[in-house]
């Protein structure tokens, strides 16, 4: 008995039994963290894009039809171009933007859980739902950089890499927003280990059927990342040329990738043609939106959305390669250098110089480097969105900042445990400092202004299902409300064009997002654009005459068809 106990002691502590223990306390840390984390900044959903993710998904599970709640005035004058119908009888119509897997997820995620979409809070559940599925996500890439720099290096550099994630505040804040970033993460992660695993596998002479498989994944998973956000595409050109230079006796691979690739975007491509007669839905408008800036004809983000139906002279390609020039220039002075928020982006361009002695290894590194290069590219000519999708990449770089700085500490040969010791948490600190200054007070959390989801429940008391509403924030309508609402046009004439022609508006709900983006000068004088002359008065011969007040001072204000 004594030997056993004996026995017991000595694989703990030096054996079996420490690793558990520290595997113990890193769970209890990440745990911390993310209860932490969502505990001090956590009040509800603030932004557009996963809300209206949320709205997709619900109408995925609900209606078991991809369609939105979130009406465009240009999707409707397009439908009706092509001669669809612009609505459907529940007031929705066919998505034309957004592509379908992450919606996909969070309808399966809603089949499980069956939340109560009519109970709306400060924070709803239904939000929370959002945020534990991006947390799911963000774990499991914790686990996938954990296990793929542990292949790549050892076992060090997993530690810290696993470290520097978790202590990584973009990627919590992503994870917190309800974004797909950690998705997207996931799926660059997968591409990465597969095109790994065939190495591998070619160099220990394993059949030529598993080289290609795993090639094969890689390609539909970089698909499937392309149905989650279209710029996710730009991993394709690094692929296929990795493959090619990593496979030269057979770079039939390069094309068989690029093969798969297209086969299964072919399905997507199929629906939009049957729904609208194009093969990208209106997703191109993007590339238009956000051109011309600092020229009397700028079109602001959403502009085109908005307009019903776009002018033929907005869609110029000479815009679209003037605005790529600005957006290039102004994505690598700060998307590109803010990958992270830290300074492990420096440490991994300092790596690309360091010859590693596995040959793979080193060319991994330039097929991230090269992906992060071509997504650049592609979102020079996207509108631009609040989070950076260059953290898309994070992980990886995460890994060989991490490999790149042990090599750099080796080369100090320092002995002393206290400075070995010393030095690394002083690496990690300095990498997480973004993230205590994050928790730090005073901490602005709250979602409003514009967003507060007990406003818009009062609004989905207020009006039918299937009455049409129209806003300046359509998606927060359309997930809190559970109301089919239209993106206010840009003009007075085109709101009473589709009211009068399309689909009778029963209230118009606006915030402080029309006056986003207005000059001082132009708050200041009478000749306010036509919605925001609404919170000075209402004209008498607009079409919904009664006015509620939503918010102290008139900051928010309800305009309804009749007294309710």
């Amino acid at each position: 008995m004594y030997e056993r106990v004996q026995e017991w002691f000595f694989q703990f502590e030096v054996g079996a039994g420490v690793q558990w223990f520290r595997l113990g306390l890193f769970g209890l840390l990440v745990v911390a963290v993310v209860v932490i984390y969502t505990g001090a900044r956590f009040f509800g959903l603030r932004d557009a894009e996963a809300m209206n993710l949320g709205q997709l998904g619900r109408n995925l599970w609900q209606r078991h039809s991809y369609v939105t709640q979130h009406i465009r005035p240009a999707a409707l004058a397009h439908l009706a171009a092509v001669g669809r119908p612009p609505l459907r009888a529940d007031g929705t119509q066919p998505e034309l933007w957004t592509p379908p897997v992450y919606p996909a997820v969070l309808a399966g995620v809603f089949q499980l859980a069956q939340p109560d979409f009519a109970k709306s809070g400060r924070a709803s559940n239904v939000d929370r739902i959002l945020t534990g599925v991006a947390w799911v996500f963000f774990l499991v890439g914790l686990l996938l950089t954990y296990l793929l720099a542990r292949a790549l290096f050892d076992q060090r550099v997993a530690a810290l890499s696993a470290f520097l994630y978790l202590l990584c505040d973009p990627l919590l804040d992503a994870a917190l927003a309800g974004l797909p970033l950690h998705f997207l993460m996931v799926l660059f992660l997968a591409v990465v280990y597969g095109v790994y695993q065939a190495e591998q596998w070619q160099a220990a002479g394993k059949g030529g059927g598993w080289v290609t498989g795993a090639l094969a994944v890689s390609a539909v998973t970089v698909a499937v990342g392309t149905l989650t956000r279209y710029a996710f595409a730009a991993v394709l050109v690094p692929l296929v040329g990795y493959v090619s230079a990593a496979f030269p006796k057979s770079r039939w691979r390069a094309g068989m990738c690029l093969a798969v690739f297209v086969l299964a975007l072919a399905p997507w491509g199929a629906r939009n043609w049957r729904v609208s007669r194009t093969f990208w839905g209106l997703a191109t408008y993007d590339l238009y939106e956000e051109t011309g800036l600092g020229t009397r004809r700028e079109i602001r983000a959403g502009q085109l959305q908005r307009s019903y139906p776009p002018r033929a002279e907005d869609f110029w390609a000479r815009r679209v390669v003037r605005k790529a020039l600005l957006n290039l220039r102004t994505m690598y002075e700060r998307a590109f250098k803010d990958v992270g928020a830290n300074y492990l982006i420096a440490f991994f361009l300092a790596g690309l110089l360091h010859r590693f002695r596995r040959e793979e290894i080193s060319r991994l590194r330039w097929f991230v480097f090269w992906s992060m290069l071509a997504a650049l590219v592609a979102l020079s000519v996207e509108t631009s969105t609040r989070w950076n999708f260059l953290n898309v990449f994070l992980p990886v770089v995460i890994i060989y900042a991490a490999a790149y700085f042990l090599v750099a500490f080796e080369r100090l040969q320092l002995r002393t445990r206290l400075w070995r010791y010393g030095i690394t948490g002083l690496f990690v600190g300095l990498n997480a400092l973004p993230l205590a200054l994050t928790l730090l007070p005073p901490i602005r959390t709250l979602p409003y202004p514009p967003y507060d989801s007990r406003i818009l429940a009062e609004i989905q008391r207020m009006f039918r299902p299937d009455e049409m509403l129209a806003s300046d924030i359509p998606w927060a309508v359309a997930w809190y409300a559970d109301r089919s609402c239209l993106w206010v046009p840009n003009t007075r004439e085109e709101f009473i064009t589709i009211n009068d022609n399309v689909r009778l508006v029963a209230g118009v709900y606006l915030t402080q997002e029309t006056f986003l983006g207005l000059s001082g000068q132009q708050l200041a004088a009478d000749a306010l654009p036509f919605w925001a002359q609404l919170f000075r008065g209402m004209p008498a011969d607009f079409p919904l005459p009664v006015v509620y007040e939503m918010a102290p001072q008139q900051a928010q204000i309800l305009i309804s068809n009749r007294r309710r």
